[in-house]
């Protein structure tokens, strides 16, 4: 047995934990999982093994077993879940990052279908057109007046003039030594 003792450590009925012990000559370790001494009855005899099945499946140790499990059985189902359903945070984080390129989608079941094209191209000296049936004619944009006066700045880009002076560069301080 462990460290020659011939009862092991073990958890009584209310908790307490008790230290292994020896045995005398010709005695064994009897009783149960939960008391144990000292006797000469070869009937009442507790094994190594028997002892080390007590310790193995207590019932708190069953239990703390089970509790672990179910505790890990509820965390992924938890974090499955909110990857599933749509009110959950995780997975509308989840839709955004797929689709960065692309808004929310707007139903289209409210607007009216646009006026299909004209079957040949317009021409402009030829005036207005009638407006199509169904098609509400809009305002011009913007109002026809007079334009606005910004000032005048050379069109195009700067010309090189080899005979003009170089661009001011300020003078670099000088220091002793440099």
């Amino acid at each position: 047995v462990a460290g020659g003792e011939d009862c092991l450590w073990y958890v009584d009925r209310n908790g307490s934990w008790h230290p292994g012990f020896d045995c005398e000559f010709f005695t064994f370790c009897c009783g149960t999982c939960h008391q144990r001494y000292c006797c000469r009855d070869p009937l009442r005899l507790l094994t190594e093994r028997q002892q080390r099945h007590c310790l193995a499946f207590s019932p708190k140790t069953i239990a703390g077993i089970a509790s672990a499990v179910v505790l890990f059985i509820a965390i992924v189902t938890t974090i499955v879940c909110c990857f599933m359903c749509s009110c959950c945070y995780l997975y509308q984080r989840r839709q955004h990052s797929r689709t960065p390129l692309q808004g929310p989608e707007i139903p289209l079941s409210s607007y009216h279908p646009a006026a299909p094209p004209a079957p040949f191209p317009v021409d402009p000296k030829a005036g207005p057109t009638p407006p199509q049936p169904g098609f509400t004619p809009m305002a011009m944009y913007p109002p026809p007046g007079p334009a606005a006066q910004y000032p005048m700045y050379p069109s195009g880009p700067p010309v090189y003039n080899p005979t003009a002076p170089p661009p001011y560069v300020p003078a670099q301080p000088s220091y002793p030594g440099a």
